[in-house]
């Protein structure tokens, strides 16, 4: 007896998106993007300004050898592709003051700024995001280890890096809550 197994078709178990619900999340990446762009707007003179002192903006890199490389590694132990960026190096330090989600002494207000910057801590504990931080202006290093006691975890919405030359250590993020018609990861 010879036993015949034919292919079914299957579909994967993913809700359907309504137009309202759509609408919702298109309004609401509309103003994100606005927020982005007005950032971006104030840090893009000090990239230009920076590229032509010795740090090119490369936009369009997409390999570790479309960038500069370092003479030294990222920091001690560094390994892989990104083992010889230059992150913040040599940069002004930025100093995160509180746990808020947006103004001065923010983790977004020192992410958002232009030219090359490490981000250090002087708080510790959640920061809970309630838009995306999009990170645009290369050569910054978030140094998580400089946050006193448990460190600092980022959650609530997402954080996202369209840029080169940059080093995320010792960070936590967790994603909050998610919806059907947004779906991001947490970085």
């Amino acid at each position: 007896m010879a036993l015949t197994i034919l292919p079914a078709a299957t579909f994967a178990q993913y809700p359907t998106i309504t137009r309202e619900a759509q609408a919702k999340i298109d309004s609401m990446q509309a103003a994100w993007t606005a927020h982005s762009d007005s950032a971006w707007a104030v840090a893009f003179p000090i990239v230009k300004q920076e590229a032509m002192e010795g740090r090119p903006y490369v936009p369009w890199a997409s390999r570790p050898y479309d960038l500069r490389q370092a003479k030294i590694p990222a920091f001690p132990g560094a390994e892989g592709g990104g083992m010889f960026t230059f992150g913040g190096r040599g940069g002004k330090v930025l100093t995160v003051t509180n746990l808020n989600d947006a103004g001065p002494g923010s983790f977004r207000w020192a992410c958002e700024q232009g030219g090359a910057r490490i981000i250090v801590f002087n708080v510790s504990g959640n920061i809970v995001l309630k838009t995306p931080i999009i990170v645009r202006a290369p050569y910054i290093t978030i140094a998580g280890q400089t946050a006193p006691g448990e460190g600092v975890m980022i959650s609530g919405e997402s954080f996202q890096v369209d840029t080169h030359d940059v080093i995320v250590r010792h960070m936590r993020f967790r994603r909050g809550n998610t919806h059907v018609w947004y779906r991001e990861d947490s970085f």
